[in-house]
């Protein structure tokens, strides 16, 4: 009866997730997995907290920089989530595959960030309403004593909230497409 329960007990664990090997212990396929769900995960989580830094919802505004920087940031998790668990991540295959795919997510949101790849007239405007937003926020919320930083501040919220209407009038779809500039 106890021969059995332990033949139960493997059957039983086998057939729950699918990845357990014969002994019962886990098998690196469920690990890859679980690392594919984590880097998904961390992507979508650091994309929203990337709008911490925004002063009100209503200047959350999804842009292709904010994508960017999602992937700047998850692409070296998953190279070191390999370099330092590297015992729970035994196929080597995947392993360089997983490198080589990081790689490139690093180095190509590296480069998209810094030439604007992707970033047309919406694009544009949709990134720099967050951004001016967490200036805003800055000098609300920072505990200034500079009389002469207080007043920067001032002038700083003025003139970004006015810059954020404007982007967000440009990006009205009632008042049309923003229109390219002219050459004389």
């Amino acid at each position: 009866m106890q021969a059995h329960s332990k033949h139960q007990t493997t059957h039983d664990a086998r057939t729950k997730g699918g990845h357990v090997s014969h002994t019962g212990h886990q098998t690196s396929d469920g690990h890859y997995g679980r690392f594919a769900l984590m880097l998904v995960l961390s992507f979508a989580c650091m994309y929203a907290l990337m709008y911490a830094m925004v002063d009100r919802f209503a200047n959350v505004v999804p842009n292709i920089n904010q994508f960017y920087m999602a992937a700047l940031m998850t692409a070296p998790m998953a190279i070191l989530e390999l370099a330092l668990m590297g015992a729970m991540y035994q196929d080597k295959r995947k392993n360089a595959v997983i490198f080589a795919l990081a790689g490139l997510v690093l180095v190509g949101s590296w480069f998209g960030i810094r030439a604007q790849a992707g970033v047309d007239d919406r694009q544009f405007l949709k990134s720099m309403i967050p951004h001016h937003a967490g200036a805003i926020l800055m000098c609300e919320e920072a505990r200034i004593s500079s009389q002469d930083i207080q007043a920067l501040c001032r002038n700083i919220i003025e003139g970004q909230q006015a810059e954020i209407e404007q982007m967000k009038s440009l990006l009205d779809p009632t008042r049309g497409q923003p229109q390219p500039a002219t050459r004389d």
